[in-house]
């Protein structure tokens, strides 16, 4: 049975792990500068929010991010969504996008903004099929195959 849970410190050696099951894509996040260390940091990090979708213990797909108040607005910047590559389109990234979306309404979410690489097309549709509007583009911004591709940054404003 899959179950949705809030990510806690102790899960971010969980989440880690799941991007070592496919080495390209290891590669591709440790390039964006997210290694172990990086895992930890964030997950001890008091701004961090995330949730998981869990096989029994086994994590299959996560979303995390920072979660900050701004003059009193709450914002949510998405850092990471990553699904196992045995369970992509199945939905799961966009049970994590819901999960989101609901638990943080209570909480008068105003603005969530993420960056995706210009060639990540799945993730691109997905966060426009949730009305993220394209705000921004960060010129030759990642690195891809020892190629500067542009960084796309996206913005859904809550309650509009």
């Amino acid at each position: 049975m899959i179950n949705l849970n809030i990510l806690n410190t102790k899960n971010y050696l969980d989440c880690y792990n799941l991007l070592t099951t496919r080495e390209r894509d290891l590669q591709y996040y440790k390039n964006l500068g997210w290694t172990l260390g990086q895992f930890k940091l964030q997950f001890i990090n008091k701004s961090n929010y995330g949730t998981g979708l869990f096989d029994k213990n086994v994590i299959l797909a996560f979303i995390f991010g920072n979660l900050i108040s701004i003059d009193k607005k709450l914002e949510y910047e998405i850092l990471l969504i990553y699904v196992n590559e045995k369970k992509r389109n199945l939905g799961y990234a966009t049970k994590l996008l819901n999960n989101i979306l609901e638990n943080l309404e209570t909480k008068k979410l105003e603005k969530i903004n993420l960056e995706v690489s210009s060639n990540n097309i799945n993730a691109i549709n997905l966060y426009e099929k949730f009305q993220f509007k394209k705000i921004g583009i960060r010129k030759k911004y990642y690195l891809y195959k020892d190629t500067r591709i542009d960084g796309y940054c996206f913005e859904k404003i809550i309650n509009e």
